[in-house]
């Protein structure tokens, strides 16, 4: 009886408990593999606490753009593990057939789509990215390689503003704008929200507690490629833009409603300067606002004390003046990407990608082809979780069946150049 007993509470020869300990902090494709060991491992290699478990000691990982110049074109993203400073391959998107050029004599754009590829990362959130390549915008989960594309109309006034889960109701939605036009009310800027799992986004009204804040509002965003906001206390919070009179933008998902926080005053300088760049993050609890100097290669690092306060509290607690020269051409963004931890990719020259962390120290570099690399500000934290408004794959690899120019990756490391 002490044998059978035994068994009922163990798989194998390892106690259940001890299992439970072990199986969360295996890789995702580890994990996975551990579903097909027996039923009772199964059992816990699918149990949704223990999954969560898993992605909450996932490292976030720096994902990048990667389009070669030789044929056929295919763009790349692949994901940095920070800890190794070592890139893996998440999914591959190969162009089926080729796409005319949207206008074939602007030298510019063309130089523009050569650097930048079809590929861009517009949100990330539990394992989920939003990506759009070409015209077709989608969501994925490239560890268990679901997937589904969006109803998001290709219009070129059409900007991704935000990608979140809704704390109340637990959907994933995406929050973005478009310029509109009807003979009643002209040339309009309109926000829109669409729940994943839905065929129709919803027209919301820009509630806000200023007419100033309106008109912000109406000049629009950046585009979350670019700028992503950053979810904190159940709010998306957005980096200071010259559309929203230096201010940051708070969206509360809840009411559907706007208002401003008013950046750091002693930053007020560096955010009117040509050259710079401004980031939000969540940081132990905290807003956390990095401003980056570019042409005097310094990064202050403010923290918003009194969230709730009446009058924002800004405390700067890390100023880093980095020891490289920083490229500038011929990268079409910043030449240096800032990351939750205070963690920094910097691309030195046209063939490698420092890593510092928030104090400045060198941590390490990776090689690559800058020419035809992007350096996204987005991260991928893996999840296992499945999701029902998302298609299964059944194949093991190859084309996903719901857009047949995605291919993941396997996981493994990239070694050496993509080129």
């Amino acid at each position: 009886m002490a044998t059978s007993k035994t068994q009922r509470g163990s798989s194998g020869y390892l106690p259940e408990e001890l299992i439970r300990e072990i199986l969360p902090r295996l890789p995702p494709r580890h994990l996975l593999r551990c579903r097909t060991v027996c039923k009772a491992w199964r059992r816990l290699a699918t149990d949704r606490a223990l999954i969560l478990d898993h992605h909450a000691r996932q490292p976030a990982q720096p994902l990048l753009t990667v389009h070669p110049f030789v044929a056929p074109h295919n763009n790349c993203l692949e994901a940095v593990d920070l800890s190794t400073n070592e890139r893996r391959m998440v999914a591959r998107f190969v162009e089926r057939a080729p796409r005319p050029l949207s206008n074939p004599n602007d030298a510019a754009a063309n130089l523009v789509y050569k650097i930048r590829g079809a590929l861009m990362v517009h949100g990330s959130c539990d394992g989920l990215l939003l990506l759009s390549f070409h015209e077709a915008f989608f969501v994925c989960n490239p560890a268990t390689r679901q997937g589904a594309l969006l109803p998001i109309p290709d219009n070129g006034f059409r900007h991704i503003a935000g990608f979140y889960r809704h704390a109340a109701s637990g959907e994933y939605r995406v929050l973005y704008h478009q310029l509109r036009y009807n003979r009643v009310e002209g040339l309009r800027r309109k926000y829109y929200v669409l729940t994943l799992g839905s065929q129709d986004a919803r027209n919301i009204q820009l509630r806000t507690s200023s007419a100033a804040m309106g008109v912000g509002l109406a000049r629009g965003l950046a585009g979350s490629y670019l700028l992503p906001p950053v979810l904190l206390h159940g709010s998306l919070h957005w980096p200071p833009q010259q559309s929203q009179n230096g201010n940051i933008l708070v969206f509360h998902p809840a009411a559907e409603s706007f208002r401003w926080i008013a950046p750091p005053p002693a930053a007020l300088p560096l955010l009117q300067r040509k050259h710079h760049d401004t980031r939000l993050f969540e940081m132990q609890g905290t807003l956390a606002m990095f401003c980056w100097q570019q042409d005097a290669r310094i990064s202050h690092l403010w923290f918003l004390e009194d969230y709730h306060g009446a009058e924002p509290n800004w405390v700067c607690k890390h100023r880093v003046e980095l020891p490289v020269d920083l490229v500038y051409e011929p990268l079409p963004f910043y030449p240096a990407i800032p990351y939750p931890e205070g963690d920094m990719l910097v691309p030195e020259s046209c063939d490698a990608v420092l890593h510092y962390d928030k104090t400045g120290k060198l941590q390490g570099s990776f090689e690559c082809f800058v020419m035809g690399l992007g350096i996204t500000p987005h991260t991928l934290k893996e999840s296992l979780v499945i999701h029902e408004f998302l298609h299964t794959q059944k194949n093991n690899g190859g084309a996903a069946e719901w857009f047949s120019e995605v291919e993941f990756a396997d996981g493994l490391p990239v070694t050496g150049m993509p080129f």
